[in-house]
């Protein structure tokens, strides 16, 4: 008894910063969401509303007229399952490919993970200007070379676009923690399937897999919270638009804000979004689970 509550004093002090980091932010928004106060009309007083703004949200007025809210947590879900995939299909075959004793593998290995340390802002400055302008950039200029009339993508498939920025951004994380579980495979085993003549096919998908399932499920829940968050590149590539075409959650979160004025408003988003985040990674998890022990 008295050994676990000493062992109790080394992990409360964390216990408490982690709580104070993170649970006080989310009551507070919490609070905000049951208010009525937009910061643009200091003449009207903040006033409780209880659950006014979560209804006002959900509420379809105008049928079949689809709120908002609807359409862009389609597109939050479209934008954010499309990336989770691609990042960890070609995370796993770039781990693979980088678990290989070859030349200049090391290098290879340093570079990939470049897009990773690149802030999401710069991310999206560079693309934006240096290779997918029309008129400048390295995607206009092969166009003009090619004689091919360049049409500006960000304007006209804005969600494919983030789709691709984000699984740029997004893959060295999955190659990071992917390769870190291949390299943890003891070299017996490896040795034991090239004595016994497995092919590359039946060595990487039938014994490696399974073995880095725990890596792979890590992976694929981090990236998902990652890419839900994201916000930062939309704001600097498309702005949410043409319209509001690449809105995602967080996205509309901070345009009600700092857009709207409206504090209500975006505490209820903010809110649901966490809640629609959770319920995510709940179902995630619970599927790759459940496939796991079905083998």
């Amino acid at each position: 008894m008295k050994s676990n509550t000493h062992g109790w004093s080394f992990v409360l002090p964390a216990m408490i910063v982690v709580a104070v980091m993170t649970q006080v932010p989310f009551v507070m928004t919490l609070i905000y969401s049951t208010l009525r106060w937009n910061l643009a009309r200091p003449d009207l007083p903040i006033k409780f509303v209880g659950l006014q703004n979560y209804i006002r949200i959900l509420s379809v007025p105008n049928f079949p007229q689809v709120p908002e809210f609807y359409s862009t947590l389609w597109q939050t879900i479209i934008l954010t399952a499309s990336s989770l995939v691609l990042c960890t299909v070609f995370g796993f075959l770039l781990s693979v490919l980088l678990d290989n004793k070859i030349p200049g593998v090391n290098v290879a290995r340093t570079l990939i993970l470049g897009p990773f340390f690149v802030m999401s802002t710069v991310t999206g400055v560079i693309w934006k200007t240096t290779i997918f302008n029309t008129t400048f950039g390295w995607y206009g200029v092969l166009a003009k070379t090619f004689g091919i009339t360049s049409v500006d993508l960000l304007s006209y498939y804005p969600l494919p676009v983030i789709i691709f920025l984000f699984s740029w951004q997004w893959m060295p994380f999955f190659v990071l923690v992917i390769l870190a579980g291949l390299q943890g495979i003891p070299l017996d085993l490896t040795d034991s399937m090239r004595i016994d003549g497995t092919n590359w096919l039946q060595s990487t998908f039938q014994v490696k897999l399974p073995l880095i399932a725990n890596h792979l499920r890590i992976a694929v829940m981090l990236g998902l919270i990652f890419i839900v968050k994201e916000f930062a590149l939309i704001l600097v590539t498309t702005a949410g638009g043409p319209g509001t075409r690449s809105y995602t959650l967080p996205y509309e979160v901070y345009m009600t804000v700092f857009n709207a004025s409206d504090v209500g408003r975006a505490g209820a988003l903010a809110v649901m979004t966490v809640a629609v985040t959770l319920l995510a990674v709940n179902i995630l998890y619970r599927s790759i689970n459940k496939r796991r022990t079905a083998y």
